[in-house]
């Protein structure tokens, strides 16, 4: 029998699908699904989730096992109509995809190959395969719901409150980082400039709001082969009124061995909390690119509106007798 597997169609809907995100940020692609780029018609695979989010990515390799066939096959099982700046962007719903779920040889239903877990087989319908991880089984069980679309409310002494949309300020050094294009219920709009600390603060409280985002590879980076740099910059943070480190990606993946060096997870976390207690720098670990922005863009909305009430004489309050 094929290593255990799973019906491709469930895997790979044109939606978001959390269950193939969780072998996406582990530490390689194997056994798949993995991206890929092209160098004219030739296919290459990205060695890794860091190689990929410099993109682009024009795919999705899995190996597929056709029980008609009786035959493992690597191929691409979604192409992109257009190349994705980066892996970043398979989160996107709006992304155009093409789906391969049969065999290119005999058009019937493929399985996707999965590591061993409790799967249950798609012959039989009892058979289950051994080493059942429960936290990748309640990972894969999460289905976010988008953000909100619509403005903060704010209404105290029964009237509406109009507060005004405040403006993110971008580090012109992050190339790769969010955009909050997405959020314009909550932002007027955002524009770039270097910033001296952080990653992204609000237009007028520049002194006094600072965000650092950082995905775990380059968390790692920073802690142990930038340590200097890492720790004066948690120094320069703790001076902002509001504060926080934003890691992208989960306190799993961070407590997961990494490929690409020896060092010790338990190292890096120990550090990252010692900085917190130290500056007293709050630490933030969220799943993906998309709920960590999402996440930066409702603290930052909130937090303005919070400041621009108590600024103009209102109750601190988005909503009279409650938060």
């Amino acid at each position: 029998m094929p290593s255990p597997f799973q019906p491709l169609k469930g895997w790979f809907s044109p939606s978001y699908s959390p269950e193939w995100v969780t072998p996406l940020l582990s530490a390689s692609f194997a056994p798949g699904p993995w991206p890929y780029f092209k160098e004219g018609r030739q296919r290459y695979s990205y060695m890794g989730p860091s190689e990929a989010f410099s993109g682009p990515v024009f795919g999705l390799m899995a190996n597929v096992y056709c029980p008609v066939c009786d035959k493992k096959k690597e191929y691409p099982i979604v192409e992109y109509a257009k190349p994705l700046r980066d892996l970043s962007e398979i989160w996107w719903n709006t992304t155009s995809r093409k789906v391969q779920s049969r065999c290119h040889k005999c058009k019937k239903p493929v399985y996707l190959i999965l590591p061993p877990r409790a799967v249950k087989c798609p012959r039989c319908k009892k058979g289950t395969f051994d080493l059942y991880e429960p936290l990748v089984h309640e990972e894969a069980e999460c289905l976010p719901v988008p953000p909100p679309a619509t403005p903060l409310k704010v209404r105290q002494d029964g009237r509406p409150i109009h507060v005004p949309k405040p403006t993110v300020v971008i580090d012109s050094a992050e190339h790769m980082g969010y955009t909050f294009e997405r959020f314009t219920n909550w932002f007027s709009g955002s524009v770039r400039r270097r910033l001296k600390v952080a990653d992204y603060t609000i237009l007028g409280m520049e002194e006094e709001v600072a965000v650092e985002r950082k995905t775990v590879p380059d968390l790692v980076k920073s802690i142990i082969h930038e340590r200097k740099d890492f720790i004066g910059n948690c120094e320069r943070l703790s001076a902002f009124k509001k504060k926080c480190l934003v890691i992208e990606g989960s306190l799993s993946v961070v407590k997961t061995p990494y490929e690409e060096t020896l060092v010790h997870p338990n190292a890096v976390l120990g550090s990252l909390l010692a900085a917190q207690e130290r500056w007293n720098i709050p630490v933030y670990f969220l799943d993906n690119f998309l709920l960590a922005e999402e996440f930066v863009a409702s603290m930052l909305s909130k937090y303005h509106a919070y400041r621009w009430l108590q600024m103009n004489g209102f109750q601190r309050c988005l909503i009279e007798g409650d938060i």
